[in-house]
């Protein structure tokens, strides 16, 4: 590694003669550094660090020592004469270090005043960025209002349009974007054409008098450069140290800046009305276009003639249209990307916008430069269809506005980052090693690898290495799975940090004692873990939370049936609001038509068993194991006990709560559907505690029953056991619970229903026509049989037929069937029964929420 930095230094540096450009660019950052570190050192007093320079009591800037390095290193620069090499690397060294005790008090220059640890102060820190990016550039061979050939006239030409594009950037406040542009076009050109910054001259004179773009700017400027300043302020904090002094006042303008106006209390334009109608059917032909172009790079990377001639049109003269080219990489980009902007993420509307902008610019400018590409019409039609998705896009700007989660750009980036170094360097070590020809300089390996990295295409000629095709397809596949991690950072939904407040939970259990009458799983609403979406009037709300970009919900709405569309209506749009995939799990009947009506589909997947009191009896053939159970266990000396949740102490509690997470199977609480997560809050003191011990007077098994219907229904919550216990003390304590009720026993003597149990796989055995069976149901059947090939499912109906339960459907709701795979993932892990790290979170509310 170090010969490969040497040899680049001496090649790239030495041999074209910068080496007195780099010295003083190590000379300018080395004395900044130092000063910085020096003046830090003076203000927390240290006895041991030299203090300021003050001669008879006159305190000496180190600005006059830098001005002194100047003119040393320059007049000796212009005097040295002949080759001496060491001389000019040498002043080229004194200037640097006289550059950076300048620029160091830059601020004080400017202002005429010592405005060193005041705000203003970091001004000298944004000149030092600035000469550093500039000589940087130089070194990298980036010339400003250089890189334009053609005619003088052409040149000419080029150069006034750059200087335009820059002094408008200025005029617009962008200070660092308008001085890039000198080296590089882009930026000069999208600081020219986006939103100038409030406080501009262009603001000035062009927004004041047009509230709508001026609220624009102030939402962007709030939005973007407010999180960049923040993020800039800490990095020169670390750097240069914080400002501790008050900075005065600036006077009044004698213009006095327009009222703050909100987009929302302006009337739509002209331009709005007419497009926003085409916003939808846009954004929906660009997701097709893209799928399209995703199959047909499937096709051409599968089917050799296909594969072929997109060769020959990316190695010669011909150009294809957007993402359409001979790779799997770029099949997965299109992919992806059509599947989030059907989900109208704004963070692919842009990234596919400037895809395809700088895309269609590219080819308008071939065919404007290039006499050869303009002789074939495909160049014409690719760039047609290029620049018509890149204006589709435009349209449908107002469509794509589903914002994802806080810090997926930083995330995304240092993803990419890190990905894209480790994908080039193994690919470079690879292809350097399986080289058959004669070993190719690591500057080649690397160039090769990176063209592999991005695709399988011959669209850039590659560097004279001939190695195994394995190699290639595998730094492909490393650059895809680096896409696949980038574009999951960077695509990341907002996970719904809502919480149900004590407010809501009040205002749920008032609902819950009015309309719950029927609902077996309404108390599993007030879990804690839920946010809830109301209706207007709060009389109904829908309990759901996010997992894995999934707007979960379970059970039936809350509160009155008459306000139930409303509620699912908020659920739904605050689910596409944030690009969350709306699913709902364990609906009853009832509830799946409401949600039906809504635009969902059903799907019948399971069934509850909910007991009714007087139907037990234990002495029916069919009751013959449970009797012969209860039998065996009391003879041996076990006992069961119910109470209420009041009734038990709390020292009681807290150690029945310990027994339960001792005995929990896995690290996490499973239960979403039918939990409610929390044993032993007082909130819950109407829950129902049913402990069974063993001949030794210990407790060895619980289960934990929420009420419903008014305290008439119990439904089961939680059933741990301890290890060594019989699989049958279950089966003891719920027919204890059953007879108790019956017998009309307290605590539970006004209980008539018991919902014992959720079964996701048994209501395609019992029913097949109805509600929810259609051509997802039959194939949800076909996998429910081949995965029990052993014990059929009616065996489900018969470890319960001894309690006479009442086999009720539940459903399962969604949009479109190909996000059920990412539901039932959403649902596994929501249930405990799939567990995975999430990816961290760029932001400190996010980090207090991972800490909380």
């Amino acid at each position: 590694m170090w010969e490969w930095l040497a040899h680049g230094y001496q090649t790239r540096i030495v041999d074209t003669g910068r080496e007195p450009l780099f010295l003083l660019l190590v000379g300018l950052l080395g004395s900044f550094l130092f000063i910085r570190f020096s003046v830090r050192m003076i203000r927390r007093g240290v006895s041991w660090w030299p203090g300021n320079v003050q001669p008879g009591g006159l305190h000496i800037h180190h600005v006059v020592f830098g001005l002194a390095g100047m003119l040393v290193g320059g007049i000796g620069s212009f005097a040295l004469r002949g080759e001496a090499r060491t001389g000019h690397d040498l002043l080229g060294l004194l200037f640097g270090i006289g550059c950076g005790l300048v620029l160091d008090e830059f601020a004080l220059v400017l202002h005429l005043e010592d405005v060193y640890w005041r705000e203003e102060g970091r001004q000298s820190v944004d000149a030092v960025i600035l000469a550093v990016t500039v000589i940087g550039l130089l070194l990298l061979g980036v010339t400003p209002l250089g890189g334009f050939t053609g005619s003088l006239l052409t040149r000419t030409v080029a150069i006034g349009v750059l200087l335009a594009l820059v002094v408008i950037s200025l005029l617009k406040g962008k200070l660092w974007t308008g001085l890039f542009g000198l080296f590089l076009v882009l930026p000069a050109f999208f600081g020219a054409i986006r939103l100038a910054r409030p406080a501009s001259p262009w603001a000035r004179w062009r927004y004041y008098s047009r509230p709508r773009r001026l609220a624009r700017a102030e939402r962007r400027e709030q939005r973007v450069h407010g999180r960049l300043d923040a993020a800039r302020r800490k990095v020169y904090n670390a750097v240069a140290g914080a400002p501790h002094l008050e900075s005065p006042r600036p006077a009044p303008s004698r213009r006095p800046a327009p009222p703050r106006v909100s987009l929302a209390d302006l009337p739509p334009t002209r331009a709005e009305r007419l497009l926003r109608p085409l916003a939808e059917p846009c954004a929906v032909a660009v997701v097709w276009y893209l799928r399209l172009a995703a199959a047909l790079d499937v096709l051409t990377g599968l089917i050799a003639p296909f594969r072929d001639r997109i060769y020959r049109a990316d190695s010669g003269d011909l150009f294809t249209p957007f993402l359409v080219t001979a790779g799997f990489t770029a099949a997965l980009v299109a992919s992806l990307l059509a599947v989030m902007l059907r989900r109208r993420k704004r963070a692919a509307w842009l990234i596919t916008f400037t895809l395809a902008g700088l895309n269609a610019l590219v080819y308008w400018g071939a065919l404007l430069v290039l006499p050869d590409a303009r002789q074939h019409v495909i160049n014409w039609v690719s760039a047609g269809l290029t620049s018509a998705v890149a204006v589709a896009l435009v349209i449908a700007r107002p469509a794509c506005q589903v914002r994802g989660e806080r810090g997926n750009i930083p995330l995304g980036i240092g993803w990419f980052v890190l990905g894209g170094v480790l994908a080039a360097g193994l690919g470079t070590v690879l292809v350097h090693g399986t080289d058959t020809e004669p070993a190719a300089s690591w500057t080649d390996c690397l160039r090769y690898a990176l063209l592999r990295v991005f695709t399988l295409s011959t669209l850039f000629e590659l560097p004279d290495i001939t190695v195994p095709g394995w190699i290639d397809l595998l730094i492909n596949v490393l650059s895809v799975a680096l896409l696949l991690q980038v574009l999951r950072a960077f695509f990341r939904s907002p996970r719904g940090r809502a919480r149900l407040g004590p407010d809501d939970e009040d205002r749920l259990r008032g609902l819950l004692a009015r309309f719950g009458a029927d609902d077996s799983l309404g108390y599993f609403a007030l879990h804690r873990d839920k946010a809830v979406a109301w209706s207007a009037g709060q009389e109904a709300g829908v309990t759901y939370r996010v997992v894995n970009g999934v707007a979960l919900a379970s059970g039936d709405p809350v509160g009155d049936p008459a306000a139930w569309p409303a509620a699912i209506g908020v659920w739904l749009r605050t689910a596409r609001t944030h690009g969350w995939v709306p699913a709902v799990t364990g609906a009853s009947e009832r509830a799946a038509g409401a949600f039906e009506r809504a635009g969902m589909r059903v799907l019948a997947f399971g069934d509850e068993a909910v007991t009714t009191v007087a139907d037990v009896d234990l002495t029916a053939p069919e009751a013959r194991t449970l009797r012969a159970a209860r039998e065996e266990l009391l003879a041996a000396g076990y006992s069961v006990t119910v109470r209420r949740h009041r009734e038990v102490t709390r020292e009681e509690m807290d150690g029945l709560v310990h027994l339960a997470d001792a005995w929990r199977n896995g690290a996490v609480d499973r239960g979403f559907t039918m939990a409610l997560g929390r044993m032993g809050d007082p909130a819950d003191g109407a829950c129902v505690i049913v402990e069974c011990r063993d001949p030794n007077d210990r407790t060895c098994a619980l289960l934990d029953l929420v009420p419903w219907g008014g305290g008439a229904g119990l439904s089961l919550d939680l059933m741990r056991r301890e290890r060594e216990s019989p699989d049958s003390v279950f089966a003891l304590m719920l027919t204890e619970l059953l007879l108790r009720a019956r017998a009309g026993a307290d605590p539970v003597a006004d209980v008539e229903r018991i919902a014992l149990n959720f079964t996701v796989f048994h209501a395609p055995v019992t029913y097949g026509q109805g509600l929810g069976t259609g051509f997802v149901f039959r194939v949800h059947r076909l996998i429910v049989r081949l995965l029990s090939p052993r014990r059929g499912l009616e065996g489900v109906h018969r470890d319960n037929a001894g309690l006479r339960p009442r086999w009720q459907p539940r459903f399962l709701l969604y949009e479109r069937p190909t996000e059920l795979p990412r539901i039932a993932v959403a649902n596994a892990g929501a249930e405990g029964v799939l567990t995975a790290r999430r990816m961290r979170r760029f932001s400190p509310a996010a980090r207090a929420d991972q800490r909380g």
